[in-house]
């Protein structure tokens, strides 16, 4: 029985494996003009349109990295996001067309900027952290220079919040670069 079980594992983790290298990111590039472009914009960072879908705006697909998975990635482009403009596709695109289509957004990309990332911190986050993310607060928040959290952790922090504690989601506040940006920064200042 554990032969068997060991088997299908090592059969599902090539399997797997194939997929992902079996992804074209050309074929995702031209799917993703004709059928993404619309709200996200021709490099990912979201069109006109994609903008103007009030409390419902499109995703800036370039920090993606920084916030998704590429499970969860391919999940969004199959099945959408509930409560979102972000349909599914599972009934238009093949899935060996929704991995291209994964594949192709993970290759668009946004450089942080630090500084940006400090002007944002100071409007948005120091009410509660100070300038060097020293806490500042009857709350104790934490001290962000010291923090041991990476920039991936620190990013899904700051988009979904922390459980228990006072510090809620920002995720319908701040846009993914400027998130990106504030993480940026609180790299930079890190001891």
């Amino acid at each position: 029985m554990k032969k068997y079980v060991l088997f299908i594992a090592v059969l599902l983790m090539v399997v797997g494996t194939y997929a992902t290298a079996s992804a074209d990111v050309n074929d995702g590039q031209k799917l993703f003009k004709k059928y993404c472009m619309k709200c996200h914009g021709a490099d990912g960072s979201v069109s006109e349109y994609g903008r103007s879908m009030k409390g419902r705006q499109a995703r800036d697909l370039r920090t993606n990295r920084l916030f998704i998975a590429p499970k969860e990635l391919l999940s969004i482009i199959k099945y959408g996001l509930y409560g979102r403009e972000m349909k599914g596709w599972q009934f238009v695109l093949k899935d060996d067309e929704i991995l291209d289509v994964a594949s192709f957004v993970r290759t668009l990309d946004y450089k942080p900027n630090a500084e940006a990332g400090k002007k944002f911190f100071d409007l948005r986050c120091s009410s509660c952290h100070s300038e060097k993310g020293a806490a500042k607060t009857l709350f104790k928040a934490p001290d962000l220079d010291m923090s041991p959290l990476g920039p991936v952790e620190m990013g899904r922090v700051i988009r979904f919040g922390r459980h228990g504690t006072m510090m809620s989601s920002k995720k319908d506040l701040f846009s993914n670069p400027d998130v990106a940006d504030v993480v940026e920064y609180l790299q930079s200042i890190k001891k």
